[in-house]
């Protein structure tokens, strides 16, 4: 199998790079990007072969934009990861919780341990563009009295030590990533569907929707709205959708056309295993 080049938001030892390799494994070239949209921008003009991008976290939520990401670069979703999730406050060798008076992560990991952080009074909290380019930010200052949340991974890879460990909000925490792909293959295995579409100005259309759902047997594992841009009033919905057998998934999506303005097949894919 050749090396393949996969973008991803943020640096080495992110929750993206192990998002990334616990999915491809690790013969694979990661190219660093500073943003999601940048990550969606690559694959579209094929300067990579796939990309990853976090799609929703059980303390934080769905991260919205990345939906429309995905749509306006016409990507499709060729698999799903799920990453369990310790978040630790990492520092430099020698120092304690005490000595610390900033910390610095990304937004998304901040969020994640806001109960540790309140009862922190003496500590600043800064957002920075992701959690492995904090780490780094955080070693090359040894001086200083910076942490940064993060994973174990992160640790090793900037040789600081963990001052505090698990200060996530809840324990069994996990995000959710997309495989994200220009042109997929058809896969075989797949049982799983993810779809996006916006409805007719009706009374009950969406529920109309979700009954022709449930009558052919498909598990909706997720529902989330998002604003239409330009748009102020209009709303599409993302589902996602487990099943058995293809053929009531293609009946599924043919019947709700009738109650749609828009319907768009995001992807087929394998669904991913969640392990706590």
């Amino acid at each position: 199998m050749r090396n393949h080049k996969v973008a991803i938001q943020g640096g080495i030892a992110s929750f993206h790079d192990i998002a990334a390799r616990n999915y491809f494994g690790e013969d694979i070239t990661i190219d660093e990007c500073g943003t999601f949209k940048e990550v969606c921008q690559k694959i579209e003009q094929n300067t990579v072969d796939f990309g990853i991008i976090a799609i929703e976290n059980k303390i934080a939520g769905s991260i919205l934009l990345n939906y429309h990401w995905i749509d306006l670069f016409d990507l499709r979703i060729i698999g799903e990861v799920y990453l369990p999730l310790e978040m630790d406050l990492l520092a430099q060798p020698g120092k304690q919780l005490s000595d610390i008076t900033e910390v610095i992560s990304h937004p998304m990991a901040i969020g994640q341990c806001q109960e540790f952080l309140a009862s922190q009074s003496q500590i600043r909290v800064t957002e920075y563009k992701d959690t492995s380019t904090s780490a780094k930010f955080v070693s090359e200052r040894p001086d200083g009295n910076l942490a940064v949340i993060g994973s174990s991974t992160l640790a090793k890879t900037f040789q600081l030590e963990i001052i505090q460990s698990n200060i996530g909000d809840e324990t069994n925490n996990y995000t959710r990533f997309y495989i994200l792909a220009k042109h997929p293959d058809a896969d075989e295995n797949a049982n799983k569907a993810s779809v996006s579409f916006s409805v007719n100005d009706e009374l009950g259309t969406l529920a109309d929707i979700l009954t022709v759902f449930k009558e052919n047997r498909l598990n909706l594992s997720k529902i989330q709205s998002v604003p239409v841009p330009n748009k102020p009033t209009e709303y599409a919905f993302h589902v996602d959708l487990s099943f058995e057998e293809k053929a009531p998934l293609e009946l599924a999506l043919h019947t709700i056309k009738q109650h749609t303005k828009r319907i768009k097949i995001l992807g087929i894919y394998e669904g991913g295993q969640l392990t706590l």
